[in-house]
This record gives C-alpha cells, structure tokens and sequence, in this order.
C-alpha cells in the first residue's frame, strides 16, 4: 500500500519552509520522534515487511477510513495532507527531522489523502476533467465504483521529462465534508488496492482484509 515518491531534497526543504510534519493528531511526539543523544547515521532500506494483521485507520475529517497493515504509521502535514507511510519510510522521516546522515534511498513513499482547496461545490468529475499538471501528461478521467460503493474519478500523470515519475490520482466526495478528497499514489495498481481498503466513517469495516 506504498506508493507516491518524495525526493530526500523536497521533503528537507519542506522543513525549513515551516511545513514540517504534524504528528500530535495520530501519535505521541516523544513517540514519534525521539532525540538521541548521538547523531548516527541512519540506515537506509531495511528488510522490514508489512505486517499480515492490520487496523483501521481514520481520518474524521475527511469522512474516511482505511484498513492498513498494523505496522504502517500515519503521519498529518501541515497543509492537512496525511500520509500512510511504510515503517521503513516513516523512519526515514524520523532521521531527516533530526539531520542524522541518510545511506540507501533518497526517496520516500506513502499514500496521500487530502481535502482539495476551494474544491466546495465541484464535482470530483468536473473537477478530474479540467484539471491541469505542468510538465505532466495525463490520462483520460476514468469513473469507477470501490469494493465498498465510493465513486471515485482516476487519472494518471507521467512526467514529460527527467524521471518519467508516475503518480496515480483518485477523486471522491464523502458525504458530510464540504468539498473535495485526494488520493494519490504511484501506481494505478496501489491506488485500485488502497481505495477498495477505504470506507466511509459510518460503513462497516470489520469485512475488510
């Protein structure tokens, strides 16, 4: 259930414009980052797998909640994105908010969701439609059903140039918030997994493996 990449570089420069992670909403901070009294150098991939147990993660103010491996964390931005991260991206993240030196990858991966702003009164099919990406190509809007009855509107983008990065995109509007959520991820695949995992806040989850 990984998906989107966010380049090590992005992801400091987001620190040092003052949109460092937001952890109080899903966790104790002294848990989530503890300060050691050395700086060792942080290890890159590790063989960390997900867990075959899972749990429910909610996120209330998007209606919405998501069926996730136990040992997946979740993390709160500032702007009001949260991220389902993989253990081994989520110590990453513990390693650049301390400056500790980073071996392995340079990239980290989660699943995003986020309100759309000023997304009130469109519809998530209006709104896929007209939608715009510099340096990206995008698929045609695509309309489907999840296992669990959301519809949501899907596109792809690729870049243009330098990485090719691919990021999938999904559109719903849950009942009882006031515009429109993002899902976004790598790959249609990850994307067709994580949304067929995800409820709305009132459905039952319980079925859900």
């Amino acid at each position: 259930m990984v998906s989107r990449h966010i380049s090590r570089n992005l992801l400091l420069s987001a620190f040092v414009a003052g949109s460092a992670i937001a952890l109080s909403a899903f966790m104790p901070f002294s848990e989530a980052i503890a300060h050691p009294a050395t700086q060792p150098i942080c290890p890159g991939d590790q063989n960390i797998t997900a867990e075959t147990t899972t749990r429910i993660a909610e996120f209330p103010s998007l209606n919405t909640k998501v069926t996730i491996p136990t040992n997946f964390r979740t993390l709160l931005y500032n702007d009001g994105t949260i991220a389902i991260l993989h253990p081994v991206d989520f110590n990453l993240i513990q390693c650049l908010a301390l400056g500790q030196p980073v071996l392995g990858t340079d990239a980290l991966q989660s699943t995003n969701f986020r309100l759309v702003p000023h997304s009130e009164g469109i519809s998530p099919q209006d709104y896929a439609t007209n939608l715009n990406m510099s340096g990206f190509t995008l698929s045609e809007p695509t309309v489907m059903q999840t296992t669990h009855g959301i519809q949501v509107v899907i596109r792809e983008a690729t870049e243009q140039s330098g990485l090719a990065l691919e990021i999938a995109y999904a559109w719903y509007q849950p009942t009882g918030v006031d515009g429109i959520v993002e899902v976004s991820t790598t790959t249609k695949a990850e994307l067709l997994d994580v949304l067929n995992r995800m409820q709305l806040s009132n459905q039952d989850i319980s079925t859900v493996t």
